[in-house]
């Protein structure tokens, strides 16, 4: 589908008193096609030479223009494939932060299928940082995972999991692949009941763009959590992305008293 011919950026910044980049234009142009429902969620855009002659600028501008839109978590490329639309807001992935669940528990209450390929996985002796939190002392190991997140098939997160070796036992990659950790803490005595996590707004550098199949550059959630056991022991460290563009945290607030 075109974009409509009043959404195209003017050929000249003069004409319109539109002092504006060029590709700031486009991505505007592109964004209001969107809104108006152009283009539905979920569905491609026109490739980059399309676009450039419907616009009339060059394709090194669409590039730009979709990038900035890609940040912004209205589309994502997908290597290989080209650029879709976001999903709407009913298709993400919606988490609320009052509720202390895993990964694997958040797919399988939507009805998906959890996957959690392993990327690294180490028994190690803890940084400072880890053993402070964990509460062990520098001659105590921990065991480090990092694990690709997946729902239905698709990239949604990258999870990086620091536990404490003594307090679960013997673990092995294959213990880790493609199930959930908190129903392993939970097998192993070691149920999380309390956490404290914090939540940032980040940009995608070359590894996470490449892991999670988005743009450099895109918008990410990066999480940091604590839990800790029913005892008051701290059981897990973990630090995550989450793709902008399929994953919502969400929150209910209510009046004091």
């Amino acid at each position: 589908m075109a974009v409509s011919p009043s959404a195209a950026p003017p050929p000249d910044r003069a004409e319109v008193g539109n002092f504006s980049p060029r590709y700031v234009q486009v991505a505007q142009a592109l964004s209001e096609a969107i809104e108006r429902g152009e283009y539905a969620p979920e569905t491609a855009l026109p490739a980059e030479r399309e676009l450039a002659a419907q616009l009339g600028v060059s394709r090194v501008t669409v590039r730009q223009a979709i990038a900035r839109l890609a940040q912004s978590g209205l589309v994502s490329t997908r290597h290989g494939s080209g650029t879709f639309v976001a999903g709407t807001a009913a298709e993400r992935i919606q988490h609320p932060l009052s509720r202390l669940t895993g990964f694997t528990e958040d797919m399988r209450l939507r009805g998906l299928s959890a996957g959690g390929r392993v990327l690294n996985f180490e028994c190690v002796y803890p940084s400072a940082q880890e053993a402070m939190t964990l509460g062990l002392s520098p001659g105590q190991q921990v065991y480090r995972l990092r694990r690709l997140r997946t729902a239905g098939g698709e990239a949604l997160a990258v999870e990086e999991s620091t536990l404490s070796a003594e307090r679960i036992g013997p673990l092995s990659e294959s213990d880790v692949q493609d199930v959930s950790l908190y129903a392993l803490l939970k097998a192993r005595g070691a149920e999380p009941v309390r956490a404290l996590r914090q939540l940032r707004a980040v940009n995608a550098d070359a590894e996470l763009a490449e892991l999670l199949d988005v743009p450099v550059g895109a918008a990410l959630l990066a999480t940091e959590r604590v839990a800790w056991d029913a005892a008051g022991a701290a059981v897990e460290f973990a630090r995550a992305h989450y793709r902008g563009d399929k994953y919502d945290f969400v929150m209910e607030l209510r009046e004091p008293g």
